[in-house]
């Protein structure tokens, strides 16, 4: 019968980030997602003023 050994030389080949790296990751990420915001909103507040059409709300009677 083989006997399973423990995989640790695929876990000592896996890189991970030092702290310094992962800030900067984490920065990149915060600012990307706020670039993001910042064009939606752009985008929405564009659309809204070139809609002048007046809103028809219809009820359900």
């Amino acid at each position: 019968m083989k006997t399973l050994r423990p995989r640790n030389h695929v876990a000592s080949r896996v890189h991970r980030l030092d702290l310094r790296q992962q800030s900067r990751c984490s920065l990149a990420l915060i600012m990307l997602m706020g670039l993001a915001t910042l064009s939606v909103l752009a985008t929405t507040q564009t659309l809204s003023a070139r809609d002048t059409k007046p809103v028809h709300l219809y009820s359900i009677r």
